[in-house]
């Protein structure tokens, strides 16, 4: 098989996972759940399906032209796929960037006649999508549920997208290109976002429909550490000494999330963290970084603290979790007063979850209190 008939062959089957990758993106994602970054994501997918049909047309009709248009087109989606993730982290998500990228890689790849010029031009391209896939990857570090095993595969091929696109690069400026080369890299390049593809629509599924972020958590992680540490900064500053972080998780979640699976794993966890809600006073902040555990900051004294707590662990054992799956569901507590680590949230944190691992470790359904 000659290299032009494999690149011919990718082309067709980036168009197909781009064509179901789109159907599933919108279906699926921004459709049950729309969002700015599901719409980000939809849009990076709807680019990628419509330029890699143009550029499978161009080359059927021999038309160079085209062929190279639709690919330098594509390489915007990468910046599309990043821009959703600010979105969701609620930043400013400059999806200008991904237009840019598009036309000029589109626009070079066109007046680039030489041969020569355009395999620079096409590296370097390719390049640039890279950067904003390894931008992806950091994005996707910061996310609260980046530990979430369906987020994997978008991190590795990012790190693997922007491996590549390094070396391809490098590869131009160490060495003099020849005619082999170019077609080499057009394979390779055409099979890097083949896989970027059928990677990204696991992942983003993941994101836009089952992410706890939004309406399955009690608050961003992100904006609960902000207010809870201005608290506790405030509360310090006061000589109150009611102030507590608990820490609340679901016992043996790994073992659970085994026997649900990953969607109606999300509904307990929706559950679970709904019934937190509803349970501790108002006036209690919560937040959640990862599904099945819940962080709150709550001002009560102990003996009425003690109550919640109490009442908490006995409506979490009550829940009609064989609805879900047939396991009986049951939740641990750590319990640390703000004084005990001297109003540190991040101390605070790490105690409490501590303290809620060794009471599950213990049988779970109870809580730990570190005293003061």
């Amino acid at each position: 098989m000659t290299a032009d008939v494999a690149t011919a062959n990718l082309g067709l089957a980036q168009a197909t996972v781009a064509t179901l990758g789109t159907v599933m993106i919108i279906g699926l994602g921004f459709l049950h759940r729309p969002s700015r970054a599901a719409l980000l994501w939809s849009l990076a997918f709807a680019l990628a399906m419509t330029s890699t049909w143009v550029s499978v047309t161009g080359a059927s009709l021999g038309d160079e032209a085209v062929r190279r248009a639709g690919l330098g087109l594509m390489l915007g989606a990468p910046a599309l796929i990043w821009s959703g993730f600010r979105a969701r982290r609620r930043v400013r998500a400059l999806p200008w960037l991904a237009v840019v990228q598009s036309a000029a890689s589109a626009t070079a790849f066109v007046v680039s006649s030489d041969a020569s010029a355009y395999g620079l031009v096409f590296r370097i391209a390719f390049f640039g999508a890279a950067v904003f896939a390894g931008l992806t990857l950091i994005e996707v570090r910061r996310a609260a549920d980046r530990l979430e095993r369906l987020a994997l595969p978008l991190v590795v091929v990012s790190g693997g997208f922007f491996v590549l696109g390094s070396a391809t690069l490098l590869s131009a400026v160490a060495l003099p290109l020849r005619p082999g080369d170019l077609a080499l890299s057009r394979v390779l390049n055409a099979l890097a976002m083949l896989v970027y593809l059928v990677c990204a629509t696991v992942s983003l599924l993941y994101f836009t429909s089952i992410s706890p972020v939004g309406t399955l958590t009690a608050t961003s992680w992100p904006q609960f550490t902000v207010t809870a540490a201005d608290r506790l900064a405030r509360a310090r500053a006061a000589g109150e000494t009611t102030w507590a972080v608990l820490s609340i998780r679901i016992d043996d979640p790994d073992h659970v999330r085994g026997a649900a699976g990953e969607a109606t794993w999300a509904r307990i966890v929706a559950d679970f963290e709904s019934l937190v809600r509803r349970t501790l006073p108002t006036e209690a902040d919560i937040g959640s970084e990862t599904r099945g555990r819940v962080v709150v900051l709550v001002s009560r004294p102990g003996p009425v603290l003690r109550e919640h707590v109490r009442v908490l662990l006995r409506r979490i054992n009550e829940t009609d979790a064989t609805q879900h799956l047939a396991v009986q569901l049951s939740a641990s507590v750590g319990w640390v007063p703000a004084e005990t680590a001297d109003y540190d949230l991040r101390a605070l944190v790490t105690a409490a979850d501590a303290a809620a691992v060794r009471a599950s470790a213990l049988g779970g359904d109870r809580w730990e209190r570190i005293g003061a």
